[in-house]
């Protein structure tokens, strides 16, 4: 059923949320894919995400920019369905060198969807208007407890259908039911309150000196890029590793067939979900408190380099498991979180522009740690990666603590948060 033309928040929520659910069982079966099946090194599992990183660092600013000069709406279907096809693809061959470019266009129609989603929802629910700051936050979360929510569905249905056909096909199958999703999206989501940059006269270089500025002469969301390139220096370590370090502990790592090692990691998915779900609403009751979106990106940024500590500094499945589950679900609840603070900043002309600038950030972090973790990982070992990942965790937390004295408080608006 397609929700109400006019309900954007719904739109926000539970289409893009369902996108999120989607991922989540896409990224469980392409970890046993590539841990199991194919065996790759940890070179390799880097050189993937790199792949996938290099690509949306190229595209994220001019797909941004796009998106505020042209169109946000179309941005967000448009990524949809590039994203559909580019899973479709990481399936399709057991040649890392066939597989490698999906990753790329993955993040390619990331780029697309990166900020314009949120850019989008926050003009549609105020008429371009300023809106209450932590009333979009809480959205943010909202939509992302709804994805974690579905995941918990979604992935023991990928583990059946892995276990029924194979690993491959349970990715395969997600990526249609992802281009099928692109089509509800374009029927349900409106455009009615955005004015385009080429509408106002400006072109796209225009546009995008507009989102440079307000990120030079606007302090906190130089202290975000400061955060931004900390943080994900460290996360590629865990997205790209991590696991490969659970499975081998677990002894899983050489098994012929994947079914097995997909039961074991659909499991420790399952609980990360569920330890998502509860962050996320702790974050929630945090920001509906008044106490600032700036708090919260360091309590929870403590937390999870706290996390990745404990399971980089052990081969027991347990503790690792027990490590995860602080530093993912933690990790899980902190983008909205960041996405949020870079929206309650960002001026509404050209916020899709200003999302994608901080979204270069991450590109560059994830793509200079995982090259660099990644060869500690292969001269080393991926425990002690794991580690030195953790550490970024908490320079990035000290960064963050700049912006709390310049954090105002926000008034929560219901009526645009209810979902």
């Amino acid at each position: 059923m397609i929700p109400r033309r006019d309900d954007p928040a719904k739109v926000f929520v539970r289409g893009l949320g369902t996108a999120e659910g989607l991922e989540w069982g896409v990224w469980l079966a392409l970890t046993v894919f590539w841990i199991v099946e194919l065996d790759l090194s940890p070179l390799q599992l880097a050189l993937l995400g790199i792949a996938l990183e290099v690509a949306a660092l190229v595209s994220e600013t001019p797909t941004g920019v796009v998106a505020d000069v042209y169109s946000r709406r179309r941005s967000v279907v448009l990524a949809q369905l590039i994203m559909g096809v580019a899973f479709i693809w990481a399936f399709a061959s057991t040649n890392f060198w066939v597989i490698l470019p999906a990753q790329a266009l993955i993040g390619f129609g990331w780029t697309f969807r990166s900020g314009a989603d949120t850019a989008w929802v926050t003009d549609e629910l105020t008429g371009g208007s300023d809106i209450d700051d932590d009333a979009i936050e809480r959205l943010l979360l909202r939509r992302h407890r709804w994805g974690i929510a579905l995941s918990l569905v979604i992935g023991p249905l990928t583990i059946a259908l892995g276990w029924w056909q194979s690993v491959r096909w349970a990715g395969i199958t997600i990526g249609v039911i992802y281009i099928l999703l692109a089509g509800w999206m374009a029927l349900a989501m409106t455009e009615e309150h955005f004015t385009p940059a080429r509408a106002r006269g400006e072109g796209l270089m225009v546009t995008f000196r507009n989102g440079v500025t307000a990120i030079r002469v606007r302090p906190r969301l130089r202290v975000l890029v400061v955060v931004t390139l900390l943080f994900y220096f460290g996360a590629d370590v865990f997205d790209r590793l991590g696991f490969d370090h659970f499975l081998t502990s677990a002894g899983l790592d050489e098994a012929s067939e994947g079914g097995e090692a997909l039961f074991v990691l659909g499991i420790l998915f399952f609980v990360l979900a569920l330890g998502g779900l509860v962050i996320n609403r702790v974050a929630e009751h945090h920001l509906a408190s008044g106490r600032g979106v700036v708090r919260l990106a360091v309590t929870l940024l403590v937390v999870a380099a706290l996390g990745g500590l404990v399971a980089a500094a052990t081969g027991l499945v347990v503790v690792i498991a027990v490590g995860y589950l602080f530093q993912d679900s933690v990790r899980e609840a902190l983008w909205p979180v960041l996405e949020g603070w870079a929206n309650r900043d960002a001026p509404s002309e050209v916020r899709a522009t200003v999302h994608s600038l901080l979204g270069q950030m991450t590109s560059v972090g994830q793509i200079s740690g995982g090259a660099i973790l990644g060869l500690v990982a292969d001269a080393a070992s991926i425990p002690l990666a794991m580690a030195i990942g953790a550490g970024f965790f908490a320079l990035a937390a000290s960064s963050a603590t700049r912006g709390i004295d310049r954090n105002g408080r926000g008034h929560t608006d219901e009526a645009i948060v209810e979902a």
